[in-house]
This record gives C-alpha cells, structure tokens and sequence, in this order.
C-alpha cells in the first residue's frame, strides 16, 4: 500500500473515533432528559406464573394498584385500585 492510502486510512478511523465520542458525551449529558422521576415508576410488587405461558402481576404506581393477568401474547386487568382508596381501608380497619 501507498503511504497516502495509509493516511488516509488512518485519518479516517480517527474522524470516526471523535464522532463516537462526542456522541457518547452527549448522550451522557443529555441522557437524564429522558429518564422518568421516581414518582413516574411502575413496580412490580409481585409475579406468579399459573401456567407454562400464563402469570398473574400486582404492579403499583403512585396513585394506582393493579393486578394483570397475562397469557401468551394476551395482557387483561384483573383489577385496579386507587391508593387513596386503599390508605382509607387501612385507616379504617
């Protein structure tokens, strides 16, 4: 190979190198954006599989609890609460 071709080559790979950088940067800085607060959550309190393809799901927001059942590719509520309703049962009780 010529010298220039190797130049050439290698000025290539560097361009490269320094536009994955500064992309990388950037996602970094600009990444948290994107991200959903803590109060936007949905976890999963708990997974029971009822058979091979088929589990039942409590989830939890902040404001709702609901219990899914999925099944294949199927997903149908079960039921939903609102946690207003369920700190007043709790109150109650």
């Amino acid at each position: 190979m010529e010298p220039g071709t190797i130049a050439n080559i290698a000025l290539s790979l560097l361009f490269v190198a320094l536009a994955m950088l500064v992309f990388f940067l950037l996602l970094k800085r600009y990444s948290s954006n994107f991200t959903q607060t803590e109060q936007d959550q949905i976890r999963i309190i708990a997974q029971r599989r009822m058979a091979l393809k088929s589990q039942l799901i409590l989830i939890e927001t902040d404001t709702h609890m609901s219990l899914i059942a999925v099944s294949g590719e199927n997903v149908a509520p079960i039921w939903t609460t609102t946690a207003n309703s369920k700190e007043n049962n709790s109150e109650v009780s």
